[in-house]
């Protein structure tokens, strides 16, 4: 028997990284205050100062992997689309040309409009990834539960979440097992799309039957009895430091506003 691995249950739970040991709710207000101050900023500069900073935070947390996986393929996306859109959309206020594309003159003024809009869409959905990949729901749901919110909401929002996770697994597994048998999953969409409606239905009774067992593990124990539950793991409550981490945030969010807003008061009072 593991009595390290017994008593460690005893102790409040830690991962030994400074960041993934924070209380969920200081990483949510973080996360939250930092990508809000990209959406009312709204420039390049600032953008990939956020955007380089959500890169750290989650090469620190050791899940650079993962948030890049993701991070990646949405950058390259809105790149690519808005820099031409707004090349082609963008009809005054381009007087410095940039390059030429075939007879196509791209602008300099348009191209850094465009990189304001995907450094500001890019520092709100990267540190709201980082969050995300840093942090297990089951951990926000216990401090949301530990803070008042019921234990049917909150076993509801994770369960939500869980269940797409549970299906993208399970969908995997089963195209896997059908291409065992012989059957073609890969090639071109008309092929993909094929093999998927197949899957449809073992997805379905297996989340059927993935429902019926939770209902019957809720009942085993206790779930629905009006009384405070107890939790296997605990997290420890939001400590001193936490807090003024959080208020450090929230400046910031609050001197972005200010920034933002102080010319146009500026002009108002001339």
């Amino acid at each position: 028997m593991d009595v390290q691995f017994i008593n460690s249950f005893y102790s409040y739970q830690k991962t030994g990284n400074a960041w993934r040991d924070l209380n969920p709710l200081t990483k949510l207000n973080i996360c939250f205050a930092l990508a809000l101050s990209a959406v009312v900023i709204q420039d390049y500069r600032f953008g990939v100062v956020l955007i380089t900073g959500a890169l750290i935070v989650a090469a620190f947390a050791r899940s650079f992997r993962e948030f890049f996986s993701t991070f990646w393929k949405i950058g390259l996306t809105l790149t690519i689309f808005l820099v031409i859109v707004r090349q082609i959309g963008m009809r005054s206020g381009n007087v410095t040309p940039l390059i030429n594309i075939f007879g196509w003159q791209w602008y300099l003024e348009a191209f850094i409009d465009s990189m304001d809009i995907i450094t500001f869409i890019l520092g709100f959905s990267g540190w709201m990834l980082v969050y995300f990949v840093t942090t297990p729901m089951r951990d926000l749901m216990y401090v949301l539960e530990k803070r008042g919110m019921s234990h049917e909401s909150s076993f509801i929002m994770l369960s939500a979440m869980q269940n797409i996770i549970d299906l993208r697994k399970a969908s995997v597994m089963i195209l896997e097992s059908q291409k065992a048998r012989g059957i073609e999953t890969e090639g071109n969409a008309l092929v993909r799309l094929r093999a998927f409606f197949p899957t449809l239905g073992p997805l379905i009774l297996g989340a059927i039957t993935s429902t019926e067992e939770k209902a019957i593990a809720m009942d085993a124990r206790a779930f629905s009895v009006k009384r405070a539950h107890t939790f296997l793991r605990e997290i420890a409550p939001m400590a001193a430091y936490e807090k003024i981490l959080i208020a450090a945030a929230w400046v910031c969010f609050l001197a972005a506003i200010v920034y933002r807003a102080y010319p146009a008061v500026s002009n108002l009072l001339k």
